[in-house]
């Protein structure tokens, strides 16, 4: 998770914290206050299931990567070809047949690059030839354009997706120091960074509660 987004966090978890403290920290007994520390750094950085929201962010950046460098190294097949390859490559395991169906695409494509590249070469190209090399290139133009369009939206998709995961990992970490500073009894949380002396580290008890959830 970026590292302003953790700073933004400290923030909110040091008001979070005053705020959680309400009026049982103002009548305690600033001898008897507990107060918690939590290094968010440390968190983020350790704690399972955070490294499991990352992964996840990871294989879904990896995935639209994948389908924009397979889309860009096969410019010359039409829109169900390129679907239908694309499919058949991200398949986790794919079969002997899904690998025949795969080499029939590519070959087409190396096929009509091949074609493309010989007509534009010919020097005086006949009727026939013109509107064959006008049909290649428009569906090489139409590929490009539709990978272009696909790459602005796939980077919408993934700022989506980053949203969602740093949500759950906020939201799933507060719940954590919730949980852990209301069973032994602390009255107040704050982020390490925001400490210059007392309280105790909880940081280490937050992460056990942060283990990775079942897929």
């Amino acid at each position: 998770m970026a590292k302003s987004r953790r700073t933004a966090w400290a923030l909110v978890m040091i008001i979070a914290g005053v705020v959680l403290a309400g009026t049982a920290a103002i009548a305690a007994d600033q001898q008897n206050l507990k107060i918690g520390i939590v290094d968010l750094e440390k968190i983020y950085n350790t704690a399972p299931r955070v490294k499991q929201y990352t992964e996840s962010l990871n294989v879904f950046r990896q995935d639209l990567a994948t389908k924009l460098d397979i889309r860009s190294q096969n410019l010359m097949l039409n829109e169900n070809e390129i679907k239908e390859l694309i499919d058949l490559k991200l398949k986790p395991s794919a079969t002997d047949k899904d690998k025949t169906r795969i080499q029939e695409i590519e070959d087409l494509e190396r096929s009509r690059d091949g074609e493309y590249k010989t007509l534009q070469s010919t020097k005086e190209p006949n009727d026939q030839q013109k509107a064959r090399q006008k049909e290649l290139q428009d569906m090489q133009q139409k590929s490009k354009d539709t990978g272009n369009a696909l790459a602005k939206d796939y980077d919408g998709q993934l700022q989506s997706k980053m949203q969602e995961l740093n949500g759950k990992a906020e939201t799933d970490i507060r719940e954590a120091i919730n949980k852990f500073a209301s069973s032994k009894g602390f009255q107040i949380v704050l982020a390490k960074e925001a400490v210059l002396f007392g309280g105790t580290d909880i940081s280490d008890d937050v992460i056990k509660n942060l283990d990775r959830k079942a897929q």
